[in-house]
């Protein structure tokens, strides 16, 4: 099942996109667009390091930190019903549009692995047929077919769409607000100071609590 969404143009809030991160061009680019293409998105490059986003292993933690209303926006099917992926496709839609994962350009940002274990985020672009819960999550988006585990980020940074699997659910969760989250915090000042996180995600985590001024 594929859908179709309606074309338009926002400029980036961010501007610094790089189409070869150290090591990027060498590690496939092509592969990367081959990968994400059965989701629908379209790949525009990658993020540049020294922007002060949050890292993407920071954010697939982040909806374990539940906000002070109690609970996230979330989106969820049960895998049982006969139309589930295409349920849970439309719930994601729903949520990211609302949400403000993106608006009429369409572009937003996605966790894709640039070496093993080192996480960082592609500026992409939603295409007019797509399937992020299904084909999308058999390739770049997940473990399998029907079985989703992305990690989405506005162009602003201020906005984490999640998804989410597990024995007889699937589905999406949004994130806004989470700056303000004490213990997200935390974990993000712990990890830029632990010796074993990797050098990139270290300074990303420096970089991402400073510009929220923490």
């Amino acid at each position: 099942m594929v859908y179709d969404i309606s074309q338009g143009c926002r400029t980036p809030a961010f501007a610094g996109v790089l189409n070869g991160i150290e090591g990027f061009e060498k590690m496939k680019k092509a592969d990367y667009s081959e990968r994400l293409a059965p989701a629908g998105l379209i790949l525009l490059g990658l993020m540049g390091p020294e922007l002060p986003l949050i890292p993407p292993t920071l954010a697939t933690l982040a909806p374990g930190y539940p906000p002070r209303s109690g609970a996230w926006p979330r989106s969820v099917v049960r895998t049982d019903v006969p139309d589930f992926v295409t349920r849970a496709n439309d719930g994601w839609l729903d949520l990211s549009r609302k949400g403000g994962l993106f608006g009429d350009d369409r572009e937003f940002l996605v966790a894709v692995e640039i070496r093993e274990d080192d996480w960082w985020w592609a500026h992409v672009k939603l295409a007019e047929s797509w399937d992020i819960m299904g084909a999308g999550s058999a390739s770049a988006l997940g473990s399998g077919f029907g079985v989703p585990e992305f990690a989405m980020l506005s162009l602003a940074g201020d906005v984490i769409v999640c998804g989410t699997a597990g024995e007889s659910m699937i589905g999406s969760v949004l994130l806004n607000g989470f700056r303000d989250l004490t213990d997200l915090r935390e974990l993000a000042d712990w990890k830029a100071s632990w010796p074993g996180t990797p050098q990139r995600e270290r300074m990303a985590a420096r970089r991402w609590l400073e510009s929220i001024g923490r």
